[in-house]
């Protein structure tokens, strides 16, 4: 019986039933926009126009059954009875603490897990280590048994000879390190003006280098190792003369990121930040009336700067001991009576000016060879 006034008037009669309610006009709607936006067949369970033979159907093979109809008005009567309740519920007084109280939980869980992940990687990375020691409760009785040393015999050595102080050293060593290192200017025109021709370059583990030309080369290669690298000057103290010179104290922090290849191995791409501490002859060049330094003697935490960059120290090349010397009772720049090196450097400067002096001498008399053949 409801075929005759199609699916419009279908809803119509079946609405009029209970005129009054408010999910029967929703439901009206709902059925006329899906009417208006989808083909007619959608309504019914049948094929649409295009899977039949003929194009000119009858409207019964288009319009639902009344037990379709019936069926798919009592499904969206329900589902607008559970959209009701589900309304309700949100309205409910303890609603929105339960909604807090969900999102507390799952918030801490999310915590929890992230930080046991974090806590396994770091464990992971660390591998295994020696385990740590409790310190003795006294002093142990082989250090009592060992034999003691007495560093007073330096005190004599270390006294700052008379003469003028006008110069300031410690402004020349954070002013020539900035240029050098920091400032990205001309490098080249920097070591030149600041370092003496014979400098002395003392590092960890006994190394040497001798010479400008040393001192380049391995600030070169440096710079490739760690092109961001800074050095974080921390404090600064010299005490001399303007006739002798100037020992300076220059403790340091440097960082830098590892994207190239280094002295310690190949680029790691990791950011490292290691501290160490240079000590400084500084004197006036007799030539040229320039201050240069003359040698420095630096320490700086290699193996944490080996750790931080992730590389096998048993790879990382490094001689089999510290070949530093014992300096007992001779500081490395004694200021009595004047200020000098202490007498290992001192023999290698002076090797390295013979040596320079020979190659001049070398190459005057090759170069005269080849003009009197």
């Amino acid at each position: 019986w409801l075929k005759p006034f199609g699916p419009r008037r279908a809803v119509t009669a079946v609405s009029t039933s209970r005129p009054s309610s408010r999910r029967m006009t929703s439901l009206q709607q709902s059925l006329l926009r899906a009417e208006k936006e989808a083909p007619v067949c959608a309504l019914s369970d049948g094929c649409s126009r295009q899977d039949t033979d003929s194009t000119a159907a009858t409207d019964s093979e288009y319009w639902p059954s009344p037990s379709t109809t019936r069926r798919r008005y009592d499904r969206c009567v329900t589902d607008l009875k559970g959209s009701g309740r589900l309304q309700q519920s949100l309205q409910h007084p303890l609603c929105l603490p339960l909604v807090f109280a969900s999102g507390l939980f799952l918030g801490a869980l999310t915590f929890m897990a992230v930080h046991q992940f974090a806590h396994r990687e770091l464990v992971s990375s660390a591998g295994d280590t020696y385990p740590t020691v409790a310190p003795p409760a006294i002093v142990p009785a082989e250090y009592f048994a060992a034999k003691p040393l007495d560093n007073s015999c330096l005190i004599h050595n270390l006294k700052v000879p008379e003469g003028p102080q006008t110069f300031d050293a410690c402004e020349f060593v954070i002013r020539s390190t900035d240029e050098v290192w920091n400032l990205r200017g001309d490098v080249a025109a920097a070591i030149e003006k600041y370092f003496h021709e014979d400098y002395v370059n003392a590092g960890s583990w006994g190394r040497r280098g001798i010479g400008k030309k040393a001192l380049f080369n391995a600030v070169l290669a440096e710079m490739r190792a760690f092109p961001d690298i800074k050095i974080h000057i921390t404090d600064c103290v010299c005490k001399g003369n303007d006739i002798d010179g100037y020992k300076c104290a220059m403790p340091d922090v440097l960082d830098g990121t590892n994207t190239g290849p280094s002295a310690y191995g190949p680029a790691t791409g990791k950011y490292a930040r290691w501290t160490g501490i240079v000590e400084s002859l500084v004197q006036k060049n007799a030539k040229t009336g320039q201050w240069q330094y003359v040698a420095e003697w630096g320490v700086h935490d290699e193996w944490a700067l080996i750790q931080q960059l992730g590389l096998d120290f048993k790879k990382v090349p490094h001689p089999v001991r510290n070949n530093e010397p014992l300096h007992d009772c001779m500081p490395l720049l004694s200021s009595h009576p004047k200020l000098k090196m202490d007498r290992i450097d001192g023999e290698l400067m002076q090797d390295h000016r013979q040596a320079v002096a020979w190659a001049k001498r070398t190459s005057l008399r090759a170069g005269k060879s080849e003009k009197n053949p």
